[in-house]
């Protein structure tokens, strides 16, 4: 469980720090809104090799992913605002030190792989 409180705090801090360029970071909400758009993506990029591979319907998968977004977002919001989480990951300052490439993997692979997927069904 240490590892999965490591790669969110990581991937928390450089979200933080990527969208403090985007003006949004005044606001609380805005990281965990990020972070579960992120997940629903990936929801859908499974759904959508599924049904790639199985040809059958990916309705039921892309329904449980845009029912989970509130859920992962409440989830993250709770965990690292009532626990004052983030506070202890920005007084840390070891985050710092590691490279944001594999944050900015993480948040944009979910968009590349949907362009190259709609690009290869044409």
């Amino acid at each position: 469980m240490n590892i999965v409180h490591r790669v969110l705090g990581y991937l928390w801090y450089k979200t933080e720090r990527l969208t403090r360029w985007m003006d949004t970071s005044m606001y609380s909400w805005n990281v965990p809104s990020v972070l579960s758009l992120v997940f629903l993506l990936y929801g859908v990029d499974i759904a959508s090799i599924y049904w790639a591979t199985t040809s059958t319907n990916p309705a039921p998968f892309i329904l449980l992913a845009l029912l989970a977004y509130p859920v992962v977002w409440i989830i993250l919001y709770a965990y690292y605002h009532y626990k004052r989480r983030y506070l202890k990951i920005r007084q840390d300052k070891s985050y710092e030190k590691y490279s944001s490439i594999w944050a900015i993997l993480f948040l944009l692979f979910p968009y590349v792989f949907l362009i190259i997927f709609a690009l290869w069904l044409q």
